[in-house]
């Protein structure tokens, strides 16, 4: 089994490069790997500086997309204490993920450990209280050198790490797409896989060169119901009631999205997680239904929609809206360790 909290860093740990960080720009000096292959399952877990952690063009990784992430977050408590944010339901999503792509599963114990390990290399990186986090990006990516296609027979995880800042989005402009689509009944819209990403990419600028900001994924079969809004889950509020739709395997099953649901139905508020076609949406902004709208995921937390164009016309909203900003203001308060955790969200490092 791997021995992960004994590793350390092989050198030390340069100072953090100065504000602005951005996001995923300004990268750890240090990544944790781990190899796999079917005799010995996961071992050899060391700490390694980033550029060591690197694999070949023949790899099945590379030829054939076969490799699974995650994204989450470490951040510093008021008292400076470190802690994870919400890593189980990241690593049970990184298993499944892997298990889709038929790749081997890491222990829900391991994963955590090896979050806590990658975190105690880079603990000067981790911002001060309320400047930002920690984002860990854990990813599974075959090895194997072959071109025939099945399943790889070796494999490497590897952990690496960038100090953001705090991320505010702007209000969103998406547009509606009802030519590409994000995944199909049946296809990988669950897993989070990098295959998911690059099929998204061509839609996406064709969305900015409209004048939007991102995309607004549709049903592959009608391209009419919603599904995500760029690379986040999407809400909707109607007649009063927090709408996303439900989790059918073509969506991924946003970490964020979930608490969200949470802390709103831990408040009271209505919400719904079912199907909602885009001309629904349309004819609730006729009639003044339609308040606000909004996306959730781990970068952005929640991140507020100023319009939605499609070729029936542009609906143009308040944002954000008031169900979008207390939402954020409630889960950023527990994220940063300031208020209350009933939940038990906030894991010590």
């Amino acid at each position: 089994m791997l021995d992960l909290l004994a590793l350390r860093a092989p050198g030390s740990l340069p100072a953090l490069p100065p504000a602005p960080l951005g996001f995923g720009r300004v990268l750890g000096p240090f990544a944790l790997v781990a190899d796999h292959d079917p005799e010995r399952g996961f071992h050899g877990a060391r700490i390694v500086r980033r550029e060591e952690a690197t694999t070949v063009a023949s790899a099945a990784s590379v030829q054939y997309a076969l490799s699974v992430f995650e994204g989450l977050k470490a951040l510093r408590g008021p008292s400076g204490a470190l802690h994870l944010w919400r890593p189980e339901p990241h690593a049970r999503r990184f298993a499944k993920s892997s298990e889709r792509l038929t790749m081997p599963v890491l222990p829900e114990a391991a994963f955590l450990d090896a979050c806590r390990a990658i975190v105690k290399a880079h603990e000067g990186w981790v911002p001060a209280h309320g400047k930002g986090s920690l984002y860990l990006r854990p990813t599974l990516y075959a090895t194997e050198e072959f071109l025939g296609v099945r399943p790889s027979r070796t494999h490497q995880l590897a952990i690496v790490v960038s100090a953001v800042d705090a991320f505010y989005s702007s209000p969103l402009r998406l547009w509606a797409e009802t030519e590409h689509v994000r995944a199909a009944p049946g296809g990988l819209g669950d897993a989070k896989t990098g295959a998911n990403y690059a099929a998204s990419l061509h839609a996406a600028e064709r969305a900015k060169k409209r004048g939007f900001d991102q995309v607004l994924w549709l049903d592959a079969h009608d391209h009419d119901r919603l599904a995500e809004a760029g690379t986040m889950n999407v809400f909707v509020v109607i007649d009063g009631a927090v709408r996303t739709p439900e989790l059918d395997g073509t969506i991924l099953p946003g970490v964020t999205r979930d608490a969200c649901l949470a802390l709103l139905r831990a408040r009271g508020v209505k919400c719904e997680e079912a199907p909602i076609s885009l001309r629904e949406v349309h004819e609730a902004a006729k009639r003044g239904a339609l308040t606000e709208a909004f996306g959730t995921g781990t970068a952005a937390i929640v991140a507020p929609i100023a319009a939605i164009g499609s070729a029936a016309g542009v609906i143009e909203l308040r944002a954000p809206g008031e169900v979008a900003t207390t939402l954020r203001a409630g889960l950023e308060a527990i994220q940063q360790g300031v208020a209350d955790d009933p939940f038990g969200w906030r894991v010590p490092v």
